[in-house]
């Protein structure tokens, strides 16, 4: 498919010892985002990371995408029994169905432009570049 993003990041890349394996522990993915949520306009981008460290990774944004804001869906098991817990929280709230077939609004925590983002350990987040203007993106 066409490119959306290019990313890189310091001090993840290193060679394997003899009889050690390396997984692949901090994951980034992006993709175009569906402009009918939060009226977000073509070209903006989503990228999704999935931080299984025990620690917290920090990502910055280069480019012209450090001057966008950025729109954080930040999830993490809710409760003392981390991944095993039965809860989910969303940006440090915790998610509850509203009634037996309908969910809670999702909102966003708002990240002015060109702060680095702070990934925590054992998270997943989606993170909305809005007005990213990303050529790919624009006639989707």
């Amino acid at each position: 498919g066409t490119k959306v993003l290019t990313v890189q990041v310091a001090g993840l890349q290193r060679k394997p010892r003899p009889g050690r394996v390396i997984r692949d522990k901090l994951r980034i993915y992006a993709h175009c985002t569906h402009i009918r949520n939060h009226n977000y306009l073509r070209g903006s981008i989503t990228i999704y990371i999935i931080n299984l460290h025990r620690s917290r990774k920090k990502i910055k944004l280069a480019g012209t995408l450090r001057d966008k804001t950025v729109h954080q869906y930040l999830f993490q098991p809710y409760g003392v029994q981390g991944l095993q817990a039965k809860s989910v929280q969303l940006n440090g709230r915790p998610l509850v169905m509203i009634d037996d077939e309908t969910f809670p609004e999702l909102k966003p925590r708002t990240l002015r432009a060109g702060r680095i983002v702070v990934v925590p350990p054992l998270s997943i987040g989606f993170y909305v570049v809005k007005n990213a203007n990303a050529p790919s993106c624009k006639f989707r």
